[in-house]
């Protein structure tokens, strides 16, 4: 059986063509690399931890809105499906706006990733159609936010009205999301996967913030982007300044 395969196998390799391919893959790997140590390039991106645990988030800067309740994912599976432990599920209240206000109750979750740029970030109008929802409107949209320095970032953002199986009938839920990622706001997931794989970055990092307003309804797209907005003029500074990785000091690290 020996002799057999090895005849045909030595012919192949005494041929010319076979040895020029094998010595042009040699010659475009040490190109690569050669291209790659020059460039800076980064095939492999490093992890960079939060500079503080989202667990530690100080709720009373976030006032007027108020926390009412602080929940964990109970079933492990599901917990391991979504695939990071660093994460914070919170039941918010904003005293400032009347009680039959769609915006006065918000459900907020943010997750953070590090170190895979090959994950696909979970989105709701995936995860929550998988549950038996619907999607009656997408629409992508910006908002503002007092950035560094004193200066305005337009955040983009995606607005979910979505159609949900409850205990008794359907509900109506409004979910609005966005991405930060390595230093960059994203709202859509395709968009973080490119980025996350740009070679000229060493690190790699990207936090999902998803608000749902839950006692929402049909034709109220208008004011709960505007809650957003208010909602996240507070939430942002925070999360930007404490716990998000500082992506400039990271990228002039030499």
């Amino acid at each position: 059986m020996e002799r057999y395969i090895a005849g045909p196998l030595l012919r192949i390799l005494r041929q010319p063509a076979f040895l020029l391919c094998v010595g042009l893959l040699g010659i475009c790997a040490g190109g690569l690399q050669v291209a790659a140590e020059k460039m800076k390039w980064h095939f492999r991106k490093e992890a960079v931890p939060l500079r503080r645990s989202l667990d530690d988030l100080d709720a009373a800067k976030l006032a007027p809105y108020k926390l009412l309740r602080s929940d964990k994912i109970q079933n492990k599976e599901v917990e391991a499906e979504l695939g990071t432990k660093d994460y914070i599920q919170w039941y918010l209240e904003d005293p400032t706006v009347p009680e039959k206000d769609p915006s006065r109750f918000l459900l907020l979750f943010i997750t953070y990733y590090t170190g895979e740029p090959d994950k696909v970030p979970h989105v709701p109008e995936v995860c929550y159609q998988g549950g038996g929802s619907l999607v009656d409107n997408r629409e992508d949209t910006v908002i503002s936010i007092p950035g560094k320095s004193g200066k305005t970032e337009s955040i983009p953002i995606r607005v979910l009205e979505m159609n949900m199986p409850g205990l008794m009938s359907q509900e109506n839920r409004t979910v609005i999301y966005f991405f930060g990622v390595n230093g960059d706001y994203l709202k859509d997931r395709n968009e973080v996967r490119r980025r996350l794989n740009n070679l000229r970055d060493r690190y790699a990092y990207f936090s999902k913030v998803e608000v749902s307003f839950i006692n929402s309804r049909p034709g109220d797209r208008e004011v709960l982007v505007a809650a957003m907005e208010r909602f996240c003029q507070k939430l942002l500074p925070v999360l930007r300044e404490e716990h998000w990785p500082d992506w400039d000091a990271l990228t002039h690290k030499k």
